[in-house]
């Protein structure tokens, strides 16, 4: 398979640029995966940091991409390519975020408190992550046209299977599908080296402290990003699933295993572990003096709530305790070194802070050791599904076999239609 990476998916290929990859066709088919390899996975890896870049561009004032990456200020008020996608509360359901006072100066909008499993997520500071989904004018477009916004227009579509538009390049080129979900912590002052935004966080009257609904304006910093894209080529009729962290988000595990370290009976007896060394460098969900505490432990029971002042994280009525969390699953050598490429590539943009985890896509056949064929084997952001990295539904392609719209059909690997009403 010749390969030659790119960094813009339009000519001139070696400059940074704002244009979205929606396809990737840099994909052999010819032979069937068994175990990834840097040859297979480069091409993935590389249309990852393609859409990361493209997402993230800084827009000018005039709502355009800036000319270049660092032509725009990089201030919580710089608005990105990403920001002019509909959140979720957008298209679905009553958007009560919007409803706090001067919520339309935040860039980040959101009541997303906890994880997919119900779990929160306390930093170092003692504040809790939040999320935000959003969908690119693509996917918005096919949900308002076939009325899938609502459960009634879900239930009149039906029995026709929920098929959103694929990305193509060439001579009949297409955009791609892109959904979004972003998951960000509270900064601090003096705190420095993160895409930020304005952002404006509401908590429901049965998740405050006060019992009372908060309307917090912060200033957020971006801690993660999924990045799922349905494209025609690379098996990507199944979406390729792509996660991106903050580099100071966790260390390695000491027991942490190579993706493709999968032949035995427990993957980890032992847990993941503490880091052999992880002093001299502070992490934004690990704190080395804490070698004691039990790692990657879900903050203990229910009653968590939020606060009007910074830190936020409450536990019952006592301030919370950070969980101690680490990665559990390494990077691929050859993930690695593409994330070296780009980083160096945009050593004069934040952007150079973040690091792709991996990019995970269809390409084997479905086994006991790749139930959906899903290479890598398992794949999670540490900062959006914490506690489920070694969990069997560890895997984004995995998980989102089950999604369902919310009359209960297929809805084509995506969550977003189960929150119509």
């Amino acid at each position: 398979m010749n390969f030659t990476p790119k960094t813009c998916i339009r000519a001139p290929h070696d400059q940074l640029c704002p244009h979205f990859p929606d396809d990737q066709t840099d994909f052999s088919a010819v032979f069937e995966y068994r175990l990834i390899n840097t040859a297979a996975q480069d091409p993935f890896d590389h249309h990852a940091w393609q859409a990361f870049v493209a997402l993230n561009w800084p827009l000018a004032t005039d709502g355009t991409p800036a000319e270049a990456l660092t032509s725009a200020p990089d201030t919580p008020d710089t608005l990105r390519v990403w920001s002019g996608f509909a959140r979720r509360d957008d298209v679905f359901r009553p958007d009560r975020a919007a409803m706090c006072p001067d919520s339309a100066d935040a860039t980040v909008r959101t009541r997303d408190l906890v994880q997919a499993d119900g779990t929160v997520l306390i930093d170092q500071s003692g504040n809790f992550v939040v999320y935000e989904t959003r969908m690119n004018p693509v996917a918005e477009a096919y949900i308002r046209d076939n009325a899938l916004d609502t459960r009634a227009g879900q239930a009149a579509f039906d029995p026709r299977p929920v098929e959103f538009p694929q990305g193509r390049l060439g001579a009949q080129a297409l955009p791609a599908t892109v959904l979004l979900k972003t998951s960000w912590r509270v900064m601090q002052s003096g705190e420095s080296g993160y895409l930020t935004a304005s952002g404006l966080i509401h908590v429901a009257a049965e998740r405050s402290a006060s019992a009372a609904p908060l309307c917090l304006p912060v200033t957020l910093g971006m801690v993660g990003m999924h990045i799922v894209t349905r494209v025609a080529s690379g098996n990507g009729d199944e979406w390729l699933w792509t996660t991106f962290e903050h580099r100071d988000n966790v260390p390695i595990a000491g027991s942490a295993r190579h993706v493709n370290s999968l032949f035995a009976h427990e993957l980890f007896p032992q847990g993941c572990t503490h880091p052999g060394d992880a002093a001299g460098r502070k992490w934004s969900f690990y704190n080395p003096a804490r070698v004691d505490q039990p790692t990657n432990a879900p903050s203990r029971g229910a009653d968590w709530s939020w606060t009007d002042q910074p830190p936020h994280a409450r536990i019952g009525s006592e301030l919370a305790t950070p969980p101690q969390i680490v990665r559990c699953w390494d990077l691929m050598e050859g993930t690695r070194a593409v994330n070296g490429i780009w980083q160096a590539r945009l050593a004069d943009s934040v952007l150079h802070n973040y690091m792709l985890v991996s990019s995970q896509w269809r390409g084997a056949n479905s086994s006991p050791i790749f139930p959906h064929g899903e290479l890598p084997r398992f794949l999670t952001n540490t900062t959006v599904e914490t506690f489920a990295q070694i969990d069997p539904d560890g895997t984004c392609l995995g998980c989102h076999t089950a999604a369902r719209t919310a009359t209960g059909a297929d809805a084509n690997f995506t969550f977003l239609l189960g929150a119509a009403e």
